[in-house]
């Protein structure tokens, strides 16, 4: 399915921009090779007000997942999560990998495998 900024008021500039300022905080923690919460996520974009819980936001990562999913590479927002409580991506992210054909029984195997893949797709070396 093809996202568009037109359910939310947002000019294509300005979908396309806020689109990127995700994609680049989640790389940034990817190559960190740590986890970041969606309020962290919300507070990198600059282009428009985005609430860390909101549909955009929802739209924003879904995006992201069904492009890095086309691309052949691992979820990248698999490590988008909650601050607090289980520090697991929301039930979205399950229910997008579905949507994309992944098959799993054990959501939590099927997510850390998703976030060990960024990590390692991502992350910069380890210093030892």
């Amino acid at each position: 399915m093809r996202r568009s900024s037109s359910r939310f008021g947002l000019s294509e500039s300005e979908w396309n921009s806020a689109l990127t300022e995700v994609r680049d905080a989640i790389l940034e923690a990817a190559r960190e090779r740590r986890m970041i919460s969606y309020g962290e996520v919300a507070s990198r974009v600059s282009t428009i007000s985005l609430e860390p819980h909101s549909a955009l936001m929802n739209h924003l990562l879904g995006t992201i997942f069904e492009e890095e999913h086309a691309a052949g590479r691992p979820a990248l927002t698999s490590i988008v999560t909650h601050k607090y409580g289980d520090k697991e991506p929301g039930s979205g992210f399950y229910e997008m990998a579905r949507s994309l054909g992944y098959k799993f029984n054990e959501p939590y195997l099927f997510w850390a495998a998703q976030v060990q893949a960024v990590f390692k797709l991502h992350g910069e070396p380890k210093r030892t």
